[in-house]
């Protein structure tokens, strides 16, 4: 099953199974957090994104160069991903994408509490997420950035391809742009299974779960 490709396009709503584990992913600068922030929290729903780790780890840490302590900024992230898997809340992980790595540790844990992992991949024009970066002051190196946006054409470029081992992976992957996640009024796990048409006009997108 190739990726659902909403760029272009306008649905207020995208529609999972009742305990899925959502990753929204995106370069830094895309806004995710801006898009997540506006839709959560929900009742049933638990957003976890490493900022809330970086913000804690911060009253300890806060006086040494963040470099320094962003493992175990990633490190506590997992581990707050890993407990809340044994709960029964639906979940929505706030990632870039661009490391394998961490979406492969995020399936893997989510297989293993018996849950179905989905993406949504916020794609946006490197200078879009470059401006934003700027915006929220939280400018990355050039050299970072251009590695992120490399490995994200490459993520891209798998997930449009049905025969990629992506798809093995994760139920469902849905690409949106900036004007596809300004249109987005809700982000609900209500246990649907039924997949709407992809249509131009307002539409609700409810996303299948695929059998595991």
């Amino acid at each position: 099953m190739a990726a659902v490709d909403l760029r272009g396009h306008r649905s207020p709503e995208l529609n999972y199974p009742a305990g899925a584990v959502l990753i929204v992913a995106g370069v830094p600068g895309a806004g995710k957090t801006t898009l997540l922030k506006r839709l959560f929290p929900r009742p049933g729903v638990r957003l976890l994104d490493s900022e809330q780790a970086r913000i804690e780890l911060s009253l300890y840490l806060g006086a040494v160069p963040y470099k320094y302590w962003r493992p175990i900024v990633h490190a506590a992230h997992f581990v707050r991903l890993f407990r809340a898997l044994r709960g029964s809340e639906s979940l929505v992980v706030h990632e870039s994408g661009t490391r394998d790595w961490a979406t492969r540790l995020i399936v893997a844990a989510a297989r293993r509490a018996d849950r179905r992992t989905h993406l949504v991949l916020l794609d946006v024009r490197p200078e879009e997420a470059r401006a934003g970066q700027v915006a929220r002051k939280r400018k990355i190196r050039r050299s970072s950035f251009a590695t992120h946006v490399h490995r994200w054409q490459r993520l891209l470029a798998r997930v449009t391809d049905p025969a990629d081992p992506i798809h093995q992976d994760v139920a469902t992957v849905t690409i949106i742009d900036r004007p596809a996640a300004a249109a987005l009024t809700a982000i609900r796990f209500d246990g649907l299974t039924v997949v709407s048409p992809v249509v131009p006009a307002p539409a609700r997108v409810a996303v299948a779960q695929r059998a595991a």
